[in-house]
This record gives C-alpha cells, structure tokens and sequence, in this order.
C-alpha cells in the first residue's frame, strides 16, 4: 500500500508536466527538473530512512514520510510561483518516497528467510501498481479538476492512507539477531562500488521514458488519454511481470536477472526511438520498459542480499538507489532542454548509449571477491 500511493503520486508528474507549464507561462524544460529533483530526494532519503528502518525501526520511518507526503501535497497545491515546486514538491514528496521505500524492503528481507527474493518481488508490486493507476487517474482529475485540486486530492488520500501504513507496519522479532557485516565494510566493497557506477549511468534511460512518454505522444498527434496511458502501461505491465517473478525468481541468480532487466530496457529505448507516431509502437515501448523495470528492480535487492546479507539490507538498497538519483537528476533535467533544443531523438539516443554502458559495467562484479561476515 505504501509503495502504491508513493509512486503512484510520484510517477505521475508526466501528466502534471504541461499543465504546470501552461499556469506559469513556460516550456516544459524548466518544470521537468522538478521531477528530478524529486527523485533525487528520494533515493537521498532513501539512504537515511533506510539506515534508520534497520537499526531503529519500520515505523518512525514511515510516519515521518506519511508526514512529508501530506505536507508536500497541500503546500504545492497552492504554488503562485515555480521555484516554491522546486522549495517544497520536490524535498518533501520525494523524501516521502525515500523514507518508506527501502526501510520496507530491508523489514520484509529480514522477515522471510525461505522464498525472500519472491516476497520482496510482491512487495514491489506495489510500485508497479501505483504505476499503472496514478497517470491515469491523474489525467481524468486534471482534466476535471485542475492540477492544483488534484494535488490536494492526493494529500488527503495520501495522508489517511500512509498513517495506516505506518500502523501496520511490524519488524521482524529476528532482526536483532542477524549477523551483519556492517554497512561501511559493504560500502567499500568493490562489488557494490561497481554496481553504484552502473546504476548512476543507467539512472536516465530509465527515468527518460516516465518522464516524457506523455508530452513525446501527445507531440506526435497521439490524444492526451492515450498518452497518459502509457505510463499506466509501464506500471501494468511491472505489476504483471512482478507477480510472474514473485512465482519464479527463487530459480533465477540474482545478477544474471540484473543484466537481463537492463538488456530489456535498451530494448525499450531503441523502440521508443522508432515510434515516431505509431501510438502500437509506443505501446510497445511501454509494455517493454515495465517488464525491464520489474526484472531489473526485484533482481537489485536480492543481489545485495546475496553478496551481502540482510541485516543492513534497508541501509545498503537506500544507499545504493542514491545512484539512481544522480540519474535522474542528470537525466530528465538535461533531456529536458535536449528536447527543446533539437528534438526527442537526439535525446533517446543519449539514453540508449548510456544504458548500453551500464549493462557492460555489470559483467565486472563477476570477478571479483565479496567481503565476508565476521
């Protein structure tokens, strides 16, 4: 539940993109950095929250986003200026994200000792959900409401729907007695220093396609519905992809998963290259990026796991995601003024060579040693 409301207001700002363009009088190049922000935040808070889930505690953690998430919402609701998105949507709805997200994922790795990687595959259904129904309802409530209105929806939902969250959410009784090899020891090691490197790398052809499918279809003559569906797309076809895995994924090795999701998501890209106006191709392209996302994202946790234990799972996936925020940061921000300056295909190509290079990176970790517990 928590991961269906955070991602779903999150992954939603593409539909927000063009109307908060139009209030302020701008392009969209300078309101997409607002998303990167955002996200930026998330994967910063995520290293914190996710510390803090495994020594202190779930709960504190997510009462503190269920916070940030509402307050952010109704502050950016009444927004009369850009920057003041940039001041209070960004920081507080992507910490929100950060503080639940991998503080859960290191709670439910501790809990399940037999058939983890499928119980943290159904646990991150939840992204894939709030995926599939957050533009979606989004389009309809702006095209009602207003961006604004819609915003303040959100609070209340988000508000009422994280405090019980933040109720339900229990530790495992074993979590004290795992042994841990300590997150600066997991830090250092060159495995996870490899891996930090790849995902920064890949952060913008991931973020690329959440970011601008919408405003790229709706550019090529595709209506403002079927444009808004296809980050809906992505989250249906992640959650069915993530239900398939959560069946399968015991079966799978961790890091062989990993590239696999990555193979995918150039695939995407290069289909959304091709697209042109072909609303099946773009289709095509969604459909490929929530499978890549799913295979890639429930492989992430479970190669941690496997290299270096569950103790500080939640501080080391926070920690490890941060790259991600790097990503995005460079990725949707730049590409935003990429587009404005030459187009969407230049763009595109930046993010396929880019993802190339951070699949290639993920064969290194293969030869080398990973720390061992104590």
């Amino acid at each position: 539940m928590a991961n269906f409301v955070n991602f779903g207001v999150l992954f939603s700002f593409g539909i927000f993109l063009t109307p908060i363009a139009e209030t302020f009088d701008t392009s969209t190049g300078p309101v997409a950095p607002i998303f990167s922000t955002a996200v930026c935040f998330y994967y910063l808070a995520g290293a914190i929250g996710g510390k803090i889930g495994d020594t202190l505690g779930v709960r504190p953690v997510i009462a503190v986003g269920s916070i940030f998430m509402t307050v952010g919402l109704i502050i950016s609701s009444q927004a009369s200026e850009l920057w003041h998105l940039y001041f209070f949507y960004a920081p507080l709805v992507g910490s929100a994200v950060g503080c639940c997200y991998p503080s859960m994922i290191g709670t439910v790795g501790r809990w399940f000792k037999h058939r983890q990687a499928s119980a943290i595959s159904l646990v991150l259904a939840g992204v894939g959900m709030g995926t599939f129904i957050g533009p979606i309802v989004s389009r309809v409530l702006i095209d009602a409401l207003g961006w604004r209105s819609t915003l303040g929806v959100y609070a209340i939902v988000s508000g009422v729907l994280l405090t019980s969250c933040t109720f339900a959410a229990v530790d495992s009784p074993e979590a004290r007695r795992t042994s841990s090899l300590g997150l600066r020891t997991i830090l250092g090691s060159k495995k996870f220093v490899v891996l930090y490197g790849a995902l920064t790398v890949g952060g913008p052809g991931f973020y690329a396609p959440l970011a601008f499918y919408n405003d790229h279809a709706i550019s090529e003559g595709i209506r403002g519905t079927a444009a808004a569906s296809l980050v809906g797309v992505i989250g249906a076809s992640s959650v069915i992809a993530r239900l398939v895995i959560s069946a399968l994924n015991d079966r799978f090795v961790p890091i062989h998963q990993y590239r696999f999701g990555q193979v995918l998501l150039i695939c995407c890209l290069m289909v959304w290259l091709l697209s042109g106006d072909s609303y099946v191709l773009f289709l095509f392209s969604a459909v490929l990026h929530g499978v890549s996302w799913a295979v890639w994202f429930t492989a992430a946790p479970n190669v941690l796991a496997a290299w270096f234990g569950v103790a500080d799972l939640g501080g080391t996936i926070g920690i490890l995601y941060t790259a991600l925020g790097f990503g995005a940061l460079a990725g949707p921000a730049v590409l935003g003024f990429v587009i404005d300056s030459f187009g969407y295909e230049p763009a595109i190509g930046m993010v396929i060579f880019t993802s190339a290079v951070a699949w290639l990176l993920c064969f290194i970790p293969d030869r080398l040693e990973e720390p061992q517990t104590t």
